[in-house]
């Protein structure tokens, strides 16, 4: 039935994927407010999630595209910014936990651009892909449980989920013989969830549900790690250097999100998706490894940022100063990348 529904579709892969991106900041208005709020801040990032699926079935009836190829993993990770960044200033996910999150995004993604220099591309992985289907999902939870603490309303979609899953690998089973490993893990995974969310009070499966939501992004982190770190450290200290200045940018004003608050954490989200974005769009302007321009801005951010945590240490400055800073440099170098996108028609 979907596929027989995107086949009469005409928009492309690409123009959802990128109304995706220029949505994923609205549902942050409701996240903020009462249950009704954020029921329906829930609803849109279930239907921008959707999204992502339908894209995909574009991707296929039309042939993938080098620009769907970076468009998506953008979305993606904007996504997990503009929901996990306020799931933290509420205090419904502790800081430590969303930090590991976003450190391996950005490791990944550095050494994925390292590696494509290398002409040694690292493919996307099967469990990567599940990272971000189980990413979407338990965040979403995270949040309906912190919303209902009865956990009735959490109870209900995951038992939901779960029966029609069951129901769905059944009629797979009975017309192929076999289901898939993603329908297994879609199986283990809610049964986990329904398990946990059973056995434990409400504050208990939020971190449940977040320790296994780090746990499969950490795991499905380590095989790019186990082949892009070793190879940079043999490149030698100059990529090193650019591996870790380009993990700090984003990483080091995330750390100080606990002494931040209004529209210094619009900025930040601003600055982790920037950062996102500029990954992305260096890799695809430069794909023979790191430009000038992308040395000199990781310089330039990482010493304005060092120079303003020291300012707010030593001198009593503004701790939103490091933020803003970040913001700034990543935006304007993000803006210009995509300018060059525009320029050279690598955006037609």
């Amino acid at each position: 039935m979907p596929e027989e529904i995107i086949h009469e579709m005409r928009i492309s892969a690409n123009q959802l994927t990128l109304l995706r991106i220029l949505l994923l900041p609205f549902p942050l208005f409701l996240v903020y407010g009462g249950p009704w709020s954020r029921m329906a801040a829930i609803l849109a990032y279930t239907i921008l999630g959707i999204t992502d699926y339908l894209d995909g079935l574009l991707a296929r009836r039309d042939g993938p595209t080098k620009l769907g190829a970076m468009l998506d993993p953008i979305a993606d990770k904007i996504f997990i910014a503009v929901t996990l960044v306020p799931l933290v200033e509420l205090q419904i996910v502790p800081l430590w936990l969303a930090w590991l999150v976003f450190l391996r995004e950005y490791l990944v993604t550095e050494l994925r651009r390292f590696m494509t220099g290398l002409n040694r591309p690292l493919a996307v992985t099967e469990l990567a892909k599940l990272k971000t289907t189980l990413q979407m999902i338990g965040m979403g939870l995270i949040l309906l449980t912190d919303t209902f603490p009865d956990k009735i309303a959490t109870g209900f979609c995951l038992a939901g989920a779960l029966i029609a899953t069951v129901f769905l690998a059944i009629a797979i089973h009975w017309k192929e013989g076999a289901i898939s490993s993603r329908l297994k893990s879609a199986l283990l995974f809610l049964g986990v969830g329904l398990g946990l969310l059973l056995w434990l009070n409400a504050r208990g499966v939020i971190l449940a549900y977040m320790a296994v939501i780090v746990g499969i992004t950490m795991v499905s982190g380590a095989q790019y790690v186990r082949i892009g770190l070793p190879a940079c450290f043999k490149k030698g200290p100059g990529a090193v250097t650019m591996l870790l200045s380009g993990i700090c940018v984003p990483l080091l004003p995330l750390a100080l999100m606990n002494h931040v608050q209004g529209i210094t954490v619009w900025l930040l989200i601003f600055l982790l998706s920037s950062e996102f974005a500029s990954q992305a769009l260096e890799m695809w302007l430069h794909p023979d490894g790191h430009s000038l321009s992308v040395r000199i801005k990781n310089m330039v951010a990482l010493s304005l940022i060092l120079a303003a945590w020291f300012g707010a240490v030593r001198f009593g400055l503004p701790v939103d100063s490091v933020v803003w800073v970040g913001a700034v440099v990543s935006g304007g170098f993000t803006i210009w990348n995509l300018a060059c996108c525009v320029r050279t028609g690598q955006c037609g």
